[in-house]
């Protein structure tokens, strides 16, 4: 199976024009530069989705970010892989993190679909 093939396979790395904040117990996606920043928006992340952005380091693949899921939280394993897979995709299409291989985002095999576990825009709770 080809890395195309494998979502699993494919490792991200955090946009840098983010910065992230840890307020009240909530973890806080904040653009400061470029067209994020001018989108004049912050994104708040639940905790499973807050874990997932931790791993996001471009070391880890995304079969890595899935175990440590399984590790860390009571949750099956399908229903890890899924919410999983479709939080990275929220993100992507947000454009709040790469592929380091450069093909993914918006074209990438990851989509966003409705989920449990999202990025969200402050005040669309």
């Amino acid at each position: 199976m080809s890395r195309i093939d494998d979502p699993l396979s494919r490792r991200y790395r955090k946009n840098p024009s983010l910065v992230t904040r840890e307020i009240a117990e909530e973890t806080l996606l904040v653009p400061v530069k470029g067209q994020l920043a001018k989108l004049q928006r912050i994104f708040a992340l639940n905790p499973v989705a807050a874990h997932i952005w931790r791993q996001l380091d471009e070391e880890r693949s995304l079969r890595d970010v899935h175990e440590s899921i399984l590790d860390a939280f009571d949750v099956e394993p399908d229903e890890a892989r899924v919410d999983m897979l479709e939080f990275v995709g929220s993100l992507c299409a947000s454009d709040l993190i790469l592929d380091t291989a450069g093909d993914a985002g918006r074209d990438g095999v990851v989509r966003p679909e409705e989920g449990d576990v999202e990025a969200r825009p402050e005040g669309e709770r």
